[in-house]
């Protein structure tokens, strides 16, 4: 009797300190929770942009078409939302997708695509597969996220400490949106916002460099190859990543994102990574005007 007392005291005192140390989001519920694909694929999601480049490879045991994909809002406004560049792949069995595509038109279109859960690096060049190629909308008041939410989605969270976690109202264009599909307990969506511009980050590359170090056996120095990490910058498009488990907010990004429609989203996360915003939430996204026809 006393070792079940003992066990469930210990499974308390656990949940206490879970619970203190990650102090929870809480939001009031919209509608059903993110909805994932259900065809054994890791992810779904949709990118809008244009084609820089494309070209049909075949290789020893297999072939597909190979694409360089721009996400952004396209050539007139490059200077304002650079475009990032991704990899994409056609496969055979959507080849007629293929001749619809021509890097010289620089229209925005809509690309969907599937990511699979177990990805053969001898099969394609690049593990987003499209299987869609969709015209963007002309106007964000034609979606159906305009006719169930006009005004907009306003999750107002409960934040229980504050001095963890705070709020940001940021504006920009929503270029990628991924639904990610088996995960634990809950299905997840994240929203690439572009804030407009672009941002200096730190990365690091291994590099071998020959250094001098003492043999005491020989009693002498020689020259040896060691292993380092060199730290550079690199100027990236200024993309967040904010996500969310409401399938209301999801759908509306992805509306927001076919119609090329500029967004005020506020999002909550730690205070820590206010910058990255890979950890943040996103529960209020608004077009700035849906009545803007293209």
């Amino acid at each position: 009797m006393k070792r079940l007392q003992w066990l469930f005291s210990l499974l308390i005192s656990a949940f206490c300190l879970t619970a203190w140390s990650n102090p929870p989001l809480k939001f009031e519920p919209l509608s059903e929770q993110v909805q994932a694909n259900q065809e054994g694929w890791w992810q779904t999601g949709l990118m809008v942009g244009t084609i820089a480049s494309k070209g049909w490879e075949v290789g020893f045991i297999w072939e597909s078409g190979e694409l360089q994909f721009q996400a952004g809002q396209g050539a007139a406004a490059e200077k304002k939302y650079p475009a990032r560049t991704y990899h994409i792949s056609i496969q055979p069995e959507y080849r007629y997708l293929w001749e619809s595509l021509s890097p010289s038109s620089r229209k925005p279109m809509v690309i969907k695509y599937k990511y699979p859960f177990w990805f053969n690096s001898m099969a394609t060049n690049s593990p987003y597969r499209v299987i869609d190629i969709q015209p963007v909308e002309s106007s964000f008041s034609k979606t159906p996220s305009f006719t169930q939410f006009p005004n907009g989605i306003d999750l107002s969270p409960t934040i229980k400490n504050p001095g963890s976690f705070s709020q940001w109202q940021v504006f920009g264009l929503v270029v990628h949106v991924e639904r990610w599909g088996q995960v634990i307990m809950n299905h997840r969506c994240t929203v690439h916002l572009h804030l407009g511009g672009t941002v200096r980050v730190s990365k690091t590359r291994q590099s071998y460099k020959p250094t001098l170090q003492y043999n005491p056996r020989l009693n002498e120095y020689e020259t040896i190859t060691v292993l380092t990490y060199e730290y550079y910058e690199v100027e990236v498009p200024n993309i967040v990543q904010l996500g969310t488990y409401n399938e209301a907010i999801c759908r509306y990004a992805e509306d927001a994102a076919i119609s090329q429609s500029e967004v005020y989203v506020e999002y909550s996360g730690s205070r820590a990574q206010a910058d990255t915003s890979t950890n943040s939430i996103l529960h209020s996204i608004q077009v700035e005007d849906p009545f803007n026809d293209k």
